[in-house]
């Protein structure tokens, strides 16, 4: 039997509560997914599976599992 979580609507309000805005919580997002992805090929688990690691990274965003921080450059430049 296949269990599937239904889709979900996040409300841009949720999201802002854990990041500064929106873009910031999906590259936040983005990166964990990346590396749950590559922890998951590294231990062969990949197939193994049953929801998808943007779902799993999500769900730690909101759920205050996530730790972050920005490093400044290097040269003193700033990014715009």
């Amino acid at each position: 039997m296949n269990t599937k979580k239904p889709t979900q609507y996040i409300s841009q309000e949720r999201m802002r509560d854990v990041a500064e805005n929106i873009y910031e919580a999906v590259m936040i997002t983005a990166l964990e997914a990346r590396r749950i992805n590559l922890h998951n090929k590294m231990l062969g688990t990949q197939e193994d599976r049953t929801e998808k690691v943007t779902t799993i990274a999500l769900d730690r965003l909101l759920g205050d599992e996530l730790r972050y921080d920005y490093q400044t450059a290097e040269n003193g430049e700033t990014e715009e």
